[in-house]
């Protein structure tokens, strides 16, 4: 049988390499007058109103949906999951270099959120940082912040979330200087934010469409797609796991995203109720009631911040995770031994 793949230049002759040369040369200069160059795009001009309604949906999706809180707070790894230190809500946190594929030395803490980090921005530059990757003053935020996931979440949503935050008591943390090290890594990550592009309504609760929604700003989608040597998510292959994260001590070793596809490797055994469980007997007390051994399998998952969705919504994502085509990867969960300790810094 004839073979069709590509064959070496070298037998080609010089003309495939003299034109694969000018290629490159054209999109380097091209990526070379690109880069560094952070996209402009204005925040839109809103006051949220702030009522109790509001408040108590942002609190709703940022403390258990899409888990702003947990990123942006200190976590406690001696327990599983890393739930979030009470006191340290919207503070910030130390860096995680390893959950974005960066290298050991740089340094990247997540802001504060509260009064005493953004409370001079208006309500319309919080929405496009959240959904558009903006700061204030025009500066691009480092993609390690899902704003790619969020760019289509409804204005509603939006400003719930902005409602909740107004709400959360000023405060601070130790926190180390952002260094990305790499000038390469901040000039790409310039390029990316992106215009938010808002859907128009909140799906309806508990529909299909409602579990689409949840599983890509609640970051299933993200953390349960197999991801290049980059990082970034590999197309095609969506919610079938594989990705692998360093987690830090008392545990540590690399964890590998389950496999969410309705194949006998993911979901194709698991039942609604016993998915809706899986999360609810996740409670913070529940969490709380034992603390991780040295070198002991963790989750980078925060669990007891996910059970607090609510049993529609759960069911919701398992329904929807259901029409997915089943995809067969056998994940090994965990890797004992590397990293730990020295993923953290002070």
């Amino acid at each position: 049988m004839t073979s069709t793949s590509p064959r070496p230049l070298q037998v080609l002759g010089w003309r495939p390499w003299l034109a694969t040369t000018v290629t490159t040369l054209v999109l380097t200069a091209t990526t070379i007058l690109a880069v560094g160059c952070v996209p402009r795009f204005p925040a839109p001009r809103v006051e949220v109103a702030g009522t109790d309604e509001q408040v108590a949906r942002g609190q709703y999706l940022a403390t258990h949906v899409t888990i702003c809180i947990t990123c942006h707070s200190v976590r406690d790894w001696s327990f599983y999951g890393g739930p979030t230190t009470p006191g340290t809500e919207g503070l910030g946190g130390p860096t995680h270099p390893d959950f974005f594929r960066l290298p050991a030395d740089v340094v990247l803490p997540s802001p504060n959120i509260t009064q005493e980090g953004v409370g001079s921005w208006t309500d319309g530059e919080l929405i496009r940082a959240i959904s558009g990757g903006l700061r204030a003053d025009g500066a691009a935020l480092f993609p390690a912040h899902p704003y790619f996931q969020l760019r289509r979440m409804p204005r509603e949503d939006l400003e719930a979330i902005v409602a909740y935050l107004r709400t959360l008591e000023p405060g601070s943390v130790a926190l180390p200087t952002r260094d990305l090290v790499y000038a390469l890594a901040r000039d790409i990550g310039n390029t990316l934010p992106l215009p938010p592009q808002p859907k128009k309504a909140v799906p309806k609760p508990g529909s299909v469409e409602s579990g689409a929604y949840l599983a890509e700003v609640g970051n299933c989608k993200w953390c349960h797609t197999p991801t290049d040597t980059m990082g970034w998510p590999i197309l095609g292959q969506e919610f079938q796991g594989g990705a692998g994260f360093l987690v830090p001590a008392p545990g540590g070793g690399r964890v590998f995203s389950s496999n969410l596809t309705p194949h006998p490797t993911g979901l194709g055994s698991w039942t609604r109720e016993v998915f809706i469980a899986r999360f609810k007997n996740a409670t913070p007390e529940a969490i709380r009631s034992s603390t991780v051994q040295e070198g002991a399998f963790n989750s980078p998952m925060n669990w007891a911040a996910y059970s607090g969705m609510t049993e529609q919504d759960l069911g919701a994502i398992y329904d929807y995770l259901s029409t997915l085509r089943p995809r067969n990867n056998p994940v090994t969960p965990w890797v004992p031994g590397e990293g730990g300790s020295a993923l953290l810094s002070d």
